[in-house]
């Protein structure tokens, strides 16, 4: 025989207490929250060494955080106290270096 189950619907829009403490940002600091905030985002690939990354998942595990999250959190405090000189306007606006996508190689070809 199936149980009765009572389900609780959420609205939709936000409310002020949903808006105050959201699951994403509730272990995180202020100073990451707004960096995450901060506008277009780019996606980054590197090589990292295999204990850094599993000491980062350990991590990410026990405190509920994600991997970009530990690593927006490293950066934020890394860059903090440092004095940042912005690159040239010419060096920001270089031609990108790497692999063509697939679909402009097909076209020059």
């Amino acid at each position: 025989m199936a149980k009765n189950k009572n389900f609780t619907f959420e609205s939709l829009v936000p409310t002020k207490s949903s808006e105050q403490t959201t699951p994403a940002t509730a272990n995180q600091p202020a100073a990451i929250v707004a960096l995450q905030d901060n506008g277009p985002s780019t996606k980054v690939t590197f090589d990292c060494p295999n204990d850094l990354v599993e000491t980062m998942k350990d991590y990410g595990y026990w405190e509920g955080m994600s991997q970009k999250d530990i690593i927006i959190e490293a950066l934020g405090v890394f860059f903090e106290d440092k004095k940042i000189k912005e690159r040239p306007e010419k060096v920001k606006m270089r031609k990108k270096v790497g692999r063509k996508p697939k679909a402009l190689k097909a076209f020059l070809n």
